[in-house]
């Protein structure tokens, strides 16, 4: 038997619905301590652009199956 898994949510940061991975989608802390949130894919080449590139870091490679199902196949 073969399946998939996929969850909805919205983006912690735009609030958009979207479906992810949760074992592949970035995400953040939005709060010291608390639980790590989906960014959309939108979302996440922002803070790549704020948090990394501004300061000449290298940007994060976003997984190619953050927003795709799981599947056991």
């Amino acid at each position: 038997m073969t399946g998939f898994m996929t969850c909805i949510g919205e983006c912690v940061a735009c609030t958009r619905r979207i479906q992810f991975n949760p074992d592949y989608v970035p995400s953040i802390r939005v709060e010291e301590g608390g639980s790590k949130e989906p960014l959309c894919e939108t979302c996440f080449q922002a803070w790549n652009r704020i948090h990394r590139i501004a300061k000449g870091l290298a940007p994060e490679v976003l997984h190619p199956r953050a927003y795709s199902p799981e599947c056991d196949a």
